[in-house]
């Protein structure tokens, strides 16, 4: 088997191992959302029953009642339990096996040479760290994402809540205190997400990675501004390394700007779209 076939073959173990990462990834959201939606829902079901229920007519009796939710709250509190302990071992494996094939890469494509030409230590080492640089920047983003969902759904759920419970404190007393909790959660949550921006971060991190992602490929193919035919081997890897450090540095002011106020964000944008006389 040729370098380029090993190369191709490793090609295809890192893809098949992003997709397991990802199934897993997914599989362990669904055990999230099983595990702090459907349960406490259920918890929820329960603890309502026996507050607002009217167990006085036969039939109507609050142990069966709380047999039979309690049955599916025990079923769905282990169940999920159970699953998201699996999902955590599987993205384990996933991500172990995804490491290893990066690596694998790493020397079929570093102990060879690039047009007779030796890469230096010191860039072989900065040009290993990228992929990870890469890769700290989708988590980020995917952390920002998934705290900008969960506040979202709280202010959307919460929104709704607040008008059934507005709507029915005009019969029961507790309903009012219901609507007053429910209106100050989706408040707190609209601030969390003015205030921290995360919708913004995760934007911001997706479109660095997404800029390194299309460098390094660019680099390794040997395409677009790094082609024999518009640079050197020789003048490559520092072309190379200055395009990484000015996209690390472009994302470090935007994560500075979005620590500004508003006002100042403003002038910022203001003053950075005047031409210059």
């Amino acid at each position: 088997m040729t370098g380029a076939d090993s190369l191709l073959a490793v090609e295809q173990e890192i893809i098949d191992a992003n997709a397991a990462v990802s199934k897993q990834l997914f599989s362990r959201r669904i055990s999230r959302l099983l595990l702090f939606a459907l349960t406490p829902a259920i918890g929820g079901a329960i603890a309502a029953g026996n507050i607002f229920g009217d167990f006085s007519r036969p039939g109507h009796g609050r142990a069966a009642m709380n047999f039979a939710l309690g049955v599916p709250f025990l079923v769905s509190l282990l169940g999920s339990l159970m699953f998201w302990s699996d999902c955590r071992d599987g993205l384990r494996k996933a991500q172990v096996s995804l490491q290893k094939a990066l690596a694998k890469k790493s020397s079929l494509q570093y102990s060879s040479t690039v047009d007779g030409q030796s890469v230096s230590n010191a860039f072989r080492n900065y040009l290993d760290s990228v992929p990870g640089l890469r890769d700290n920047y989708r988590r980020g983003a995917q952390k920002y994402r998934n705290r900008h969902n969960r506040f979202q759904i709280t202010v959307i759920v919460g929104s709704i809540l607040t008008s059934v419970a507005t709507t029915a404190s005009a019969e029961e007393g507790i309903w009012s205190w219901i609507a007053v909790g429910l209106s100050a959660i989706v408040s707190i949550s609209a601030g969390i997400i003015s205030y921290f921006k995360f919708r913004e971060r995760s934007m911001n991190l997706q479109q660095t990675a997404d800029s390194i992602e299309l460098e390094l490929q660019a680099f390794n193919l040997r395409i677009n501004h790094y082609s024999p035919g518009r640079v050197s081997t020789d003048l490559a890897p520092s072309a190379f390394a200055e395009t990484i450090e000015r996209i690390k540095d472009e994302q470090r002011k935007k994560e500075l700007q979005l620590e500004q106020p508003p006002e100042v964000q403003q002038g910022n944008t203001a003053s950075g779209g005047t031409p210059a006389q």
